[in-house]
């Protein structure tokens, strides 16, 4: 069972200290041009020095089903690899990512201090990547100014409203990058809506730009508590997030957190987290056409039937969300049966080094223009379109931002540091693990991506983000919730929708509109059953 971590009866109640008001601290200045930067948690250790061609080779892919790369998954590695989380969290945590942080700048052929790079982002989990990102409004319904748009021209009224081109109609172009986290974005913005629809039946005003702002607010608070009260503890463990609100932070400082600095260790290596529990393939609905889709094409015949983005949804692909979220209607699958995955509530994969192969064979096209270090791009699988390893990518990208290595940063934290033999990368072949590889660099230091996975999947059985991973996503998501003036945290949040503090993705879902089923049972305590 997928237990639920409950904000009324937890030590996280103690963070709440004021009655919920609005409007929001940030609800005029989600469009400021505030020079947020990112930052280091541990520069005092130094950069893992490492070869480019180690970085490359540990993350590319193989051809051999019955010997996969290093950081490979598979169908020779079977179903062990399933997790219990619903594959619609996948897309939460994309959506928090891109809310967080958006770093324009780095390059991956040099290196850079992390403190001069900006954040093109708010640091606040306020979904300026909706309402106002880098001075882009978003756009409103011209029949109902109060609302947000949504519905493109080929009759799908729950895709983005497009132009002639296919391009969103949305302030964030990076939330259209895929048909999933697509459609996560438009229930945020169809929640948004049905809020606007509420308060105009509970007549608090009739001014749209009034109504706006309360819709926004209150759709702001509930974001916040998806990401608190639900997606934190459910990748992080309750024990660790309670010593952290009672203890404080042990290495994100109060200081960086009223900075809004994001620090690297966070965004490219631990909460990168969610690149290991993408499934390669995704059952959208019962429409034929719709079962197990490719999430990235790995051949010419897969380019148009690939989950790939910016371009218009049809109504065939919306996705029937009690395939991805758990509701009263979700057909619970066999987690050992990999094909009975495909039937109904789909699953995650663990965390773990172990990536689908799609992750391996990303289109290059898909990067938007962001120049790829030409060692990075590999084999055309289709024709004049090279792709690129996600894991070489993030690796090559750790040594670009100075991290340091994974063994260094336990260290510092007080943890004991797995060894990377314990991890598969083994100098001496012969006493290798199972699935191993050849590590050629003398350190025998890991890089802080990769020990993050193992960690998980050595502490935590994939399930949960180990003691080092765990700290630092736990402590920035909850040190950036504590700064920001305007969160749920400085408030007393109770939804007016469920009369708790609790809120989940599956609530969303319902209370926009968009599926008629409550919220189901693989949760303990779920708000939807306190409300009823």
């Amino acid at each position: 069972m997928i237990e639920r971590f409950d904000v009324g009866a937890a030590s996280l109640l103690c963070l709440i200290c004021a009655p919920f008001i609005g409007p929001s601290a940030h609800a005029d200045t989600v469009s400021s041009d505030a020079d947020f930067r990112f930052g280091s948690l541990f520069s005092e250790l130094g950069e893992q020095e490492i070869a480019d061609g180690t970085l490359l080779d540990v993350g590319l892919s193989s051809y051999d089903k019955d010997n996969p790369a290093y950081m490979e998954d598979s169908q020779f590695r079977g179903t062990d690899n399933n997790s219990r989380i619903p594959v619609g969290h996948t897309y939460v945590g994309q959506l928090l990512t891109h809310d967080m942080s958006q770093d324009k700048d780095t390059k991956l052929d040099r290196q850079f201090t992390p403190s001069a790079i900006k954040n093109h982002s708010t640091p606040w989990i306020d979904l300026d990547i909706i309402y106002n990102y880098a001075g882009q409004p978003a756009e409103k319904d011209p029949a109902d100014p109060a609302k947000l748009l949504l519905g493109n021209d080929i009759g799908n009224e729950r895709d983005f409203a497009r132009d002639a081109k296919g391009r969103a109609l949305i302030s964030d172009q990076r939330n259209d990058q895929n048909n999933n986290i697509a459609q996560l974005t438009a229930v945020v913005m169809q929640f948004h809506n049905a809020q606007v629809d509420r308060l105009r039946q509970e007549a608090s005003t009739d001014d749209n730009e009034a109504l706006f702002d309360q819709a926004r607010d209150l759709t702001i608070a509930h974001w916040q508590a998806i990401a608190l009260t639900e997606f934190l503890p459910m990748f992080v463990e309750e024990d660790l997030i309670d010593d952290i609100i009672k203890n404080g932070p042990k290495v994100y400082t109060d200081d960086m957190a009223n900075a809004g600095m994001v620090p690297v260790e966070f965004s490219a290596a631990a909460f990168r987290f969610g690149h290991s529990i993408v499934r390669g393939r995704y059952t959208l609905n019962d429409n034929e056409g719709s079962d197990r889709v490719r999430l990235f094409p790995l051949s010419p015949k897969e380019l148009e039937r690939s989950l790939i983005g910016h371009r218009a949804i049809p109504k065939e692909r919306q996705i029937d969300w009690d395939r991805f979220f758990d509701f009263e209607t979700s057909i619970q699958g066999d987690l050992d049966d990999d094909e009975d995955q495909f039937r109904g509530l789909q699953v995650s994969r663990k965390i773990d080094r172990f990536l689908a192969r799609p992750m391996l064979r990303i289109p290059e096209f898909l990067m938007l223009g962001r120049p790829v270090p030409e060692r990075l791009l590999k084999e055309q699988l289709i024709p004049d379109r090279d792709v690129l390893s996600l894991a070489s990518l993030n690796l090559q990208r750790g040594k670009a931002l100075r991290l340091p290595s994974g063994q260094a940063v336990a260290a510092r934290m007080g943890e004991k540091p797995l060894s990377n033999e314990d991890m598969g990368l083994c100098a001496d072949m012969q006493s290798c693990s199972e699935w191993g590889y050849k590590w050629q660099d003398g350190s025998n230091e890991a890089p802080l991506f990769l020990y993050i996975l193992e960690e998980s999947r050595l502490q935590g059985g994939g399930e949960k983000l180990g003691a080092v991973g765990g700290r630092i996503v736990a402590e920035v998501m909850i040190g950036l919730m504590r700064a920001d003036p305007g969160s749920i945290m400085n408030k007393n949040f109770v939804s007016p929708l469920t009369g708790t503090s609790n809120y989940t993705m599956a609530d969303m879902i319902y209370h926009a509109g968009w599926h008629q089923a409550r919220p189901g049972s693989l949760t303990q305590a779920s708000s939807s059953e306190k409300e009823s």
